[in-house]
C-alpha cells in the first residue's frame, strides 16, 4: 500500500488538487494580495513591538490618515491603469485647500467651499488631461510642471499666513456615523462607485485595455485619448474632494499643505498592486497600500523615527513593489 508521504504520490483526488491550485492561483493573482498579507503581517508585528500601536484610538488615526491618501488615490490608480502618471496631485490638493479654507473664512458652510474646491480640482485635472492626451507632452512633464506651478502660486498667495478653519466647515473631518468617520464612509462609497464602473461600464474596461496594449486598443477603435483624459479628470475632483477631509481633520492650513503627498499616493497605489507599466491592478489597490502607507508612517512616529525618513522609507517600498512585480508576474507566467 502506498504511503502518503516519501513516495511521490498525492493521495488527493486530482479534483481536490485542481480545485485547491485554482483557488491559490486566483489569490495569487490578485494584485493587491501580498501587499494584504504584507499589512496583515506588520500589524501583528508592530502590535507586539511597538507600545501604543495596539489601541482602538492608534487604529482610528491611521484609518483617518489613510482615507485622504486612499481617497486621492482612487483616481490616481486610474491614471496609473491607463499607462499615464500623475504628480501633481499633492499641489492640486493644496490649491484646493487654499481655496476651501478661504472660502469656509468667510462664507461658512461645507457646500459652497466644497463645490468650488470641486471645480477647481476638475479644472485642474481636465487641463492636465488635455496637455497629456491631445497635446501629447508625456504626463510625467506635464504633471511635474503643475506641481511646481501650483506650489509656486500658492506660497506667493499664501505666504506664512496660517487659516483655521471653523468647526462648522469641517463636518467631513469631524463627524461621524455610529462611532465611523464620515471621511471613511465617503470611502467606502467611492471605492463601491469606481468598482462598479470599473465592472460594469465601457470606460472602465477600457481603461485596462488602454494601459494593457495601447496600439491594440487604438486598432479596435477605442476611444483611447478620451479614456486617459476622464482618467486625470476624476484625478483633480478627488484632489478638490480630499481637500474639504483634510482640512476637517487638521483644521489649519498653511502653504506647504500638501507636501509629499503625490509621494504618498503613488506609493500607497504601486504598493497595492497596481502596475506602474499600466493595465494591470485593481480598485482596491490604492485602499489597501494607504493602509499600508498609514501603518508605516504611524509605527514611524510612535517609534520616533525622524520625519526626514519618510521620503527614504516611501522610495524604498516603490522600489520593492515595483520589483516583487516582476518576480510575481513571470511566476504566474510559468504556472498557466
Amino acid at each position: 500500500m502506498p504511503s502518503d508521504q516519501g513516495d511521490g504520490v498525492d493521495a488527493r483526488s486530482p479534483k481536490d488538487r485542481h480545485g485547491r491550485s485554482i483557488l491559490s492561483n486566483t489569490l495569487l493573482a490578485r494584485p493587491e494580495t501580498p501587499a494584504l498579507l504584507f499589512l496583515i503581517l506588520l500589524l501583528a508585528v508592530f502590535s507586539v513591538t511597538t507600545k501604543g500601536f495596539f489601541s482602538v484610538n492608534n487604529f482610528i488615526g491611521i484609518l483617518e490618515q489613510g482615507v485622504i491618501i486612499a481617497i486621492v488615490g482612487l483616481a490616481v490608480n486610474q491614471v496609473i491603469l491607463s499607462a499615464e502618471i500623475d504628480v501633481s496631485v499633492g499641489s492640486v490638493l493644496a490649491v484646493c485647500a487654499f481655496i476651501y479654507g478661504n472660502l469656509a473664512m468667510m462664507f461658512g458652510g461645507n457646500l459652497l467651499p466644497l463645490f468650488a474646491t470641486l471645480a477647481v480640482g476638475t479644472a485642474i485635472g481636465l487641463l492636465n488631461g488635455v496637455l497629456s492626451t491631445y497635446g501629447k507632452v508625456p504626463s510625467i512633464i506635464t504633471t511635474l510642471g503643475a506641481l511646481f506651478v501650483y506650489r509656486g502660486l500658492i506660497l506667493l498667495l499664501a505666504g506664512a499666513q496660517v487659516l483655521n478653519v471653523p468647526k462648522t466647515s469641517r463636518v467631513l473631518g469631524l463627524s461621524d456615523v455610529a462611532g465611523i468617520p464620515v471621511s471613511v464612509l465617503l470611502l467606502v462609497v467611492l471605492a463601491v462607485g469606481f468598482y462598479w464602473v470599473s465592472t460594469n461600464t465601457a470606460w472602465g474596461r477600457n481603461i485596462y485595455a488602454v494601459g494593457g496594449n495601447e496600439s491594440g486598443a487604438t486598432t479596435l477603435g477605442l476611444p483611447v485619448n478620451r479614456t486617459r483624459l476622464i482618467a486625470f479628470v476624476l484625478s483633480g475632483a478627488a484632489c478638490g474632494l480630499a481637500a474639504a477631509g483634510f482640512l476637517g481633520q487638521i483644521g489649519q492650513l498653511q502653504a506647504t499643505a500638501g507636501t509629499s503627498f503625490e509621494l504618498r499616493v503613488i506609493t500607497a497605489v504601486v504598493l497595492g498592486g497596481t502596475s506602474i507599466r499600466g493595465g494591470r491592478g485593481s480598485v482596491f489597490s490604492p485602499i489597501v497600500g494607504a493602509l499600508l502607507v498609514g501603518v508605516i508612517l504611524n509605527a514611524m512616529t510612535l517609534n520616533r523615527v525622524p520625519g526626514t525618513m519618510e521620503l527614504f522609507v516611501l522610495g524604498v517600498l516603490i522600489l520593492l513593489s515595483v520589483s516583487s512585480e516582476g518576480i510575481r508576474q513571470r511566476y504566474l507566467e510559468k504556472k498557466i
